[in-house]
């Protein structure tokens, strides 16, 4: 599972975004790059996007963001983990929520906050349009890999929905906006618009 730091270069400002395994080590990196983190942001809450907020909380002390669709997934994870045979998390608290439609700002960056659901009910997509010949990124939980999509039998999750999420909101997006996904190496919007058979037409017939 990817975490990622999104950081302002300009203030230093940042965002801790999926914390899941290996919370130190992110810590320290953001450290390392001279990134002040100001806020733990959840693209949703299954258990391993998730399992390390509880932690990354308490020792950063920052407010954790998450779609208010999530919270069903956050309260479930002792059982998610329970049945997968792993170390049981705590459940942290949510300290706000993420509206698609509104925007998060990181120092002088600034996200659109976009519902990508399908995958969970509440996948968020973070996206900071390019400028001045820059290539805008897209911060896109499970609902895009390099090469497939997310997974669609768990909790609401919908495989129609999930589809059109990314038909309308991702595959909208510019060809050369980098899309840096939950699991698996980051790609572009005009790659996965050429190679990923789930964003070709008819892709409704790989549903089964």
């Amino acid at each position: 599972m990817n975490s990622y730091i999104a950081g302002c270069s300009e203030t230093g400002d940042g965002i801790y975004i999926d914390p899941g395994a290996e919370v130190g080590r992110v810590i320290e990196t953001a450290e390392r790059l001279g990134v002040r983190l100001t806020k733990i942001v959840g693209t949703h809450a299954h258990l391993d996007h998730a399992e390390g907020v509880a932690e990354a909380k308490e020792k950063l002390g920052l407010p954790y963001w998450l779609h208010e669709a999530e919270l069903y997934n956050l309260q479930n994870m002792p059982a998610a983990a329970q049945g997968y045979g792993f170390a049981v998390p705590e459940v942290p608290e949510v300290d706000g929520y993420l509206v698609p439609g509104e925007s998060l700002a990181v120092g002088n960056l600034v996200f659109e906050i976009c519902l990508t659901d399908g995958h969970a009910p509440g996948n968020i997509t973070l996206y900071r349009p390019g400028s001045d010949g820059e290539a805008g990124h897209a911060i896109v939980g499970d609902a895009l890999f390099a090469g497939s999509i997310g997974r669609t039998d768990l909790y609401m999750g919908n495989a129609k929905t999930l589809l059109e999420s990314i038909r309308t909101q991702l595959l909208t997006l510019p060809p050369d906006t980098l899309v840096f996904p939950g699991h698996g190496p980051e790609t572009t919007i005009g790659h996965e618009m050429a190679a990923n058979p789930y964003c070709q037409p008819g892709a409704e017939n790989l549903l089964g």
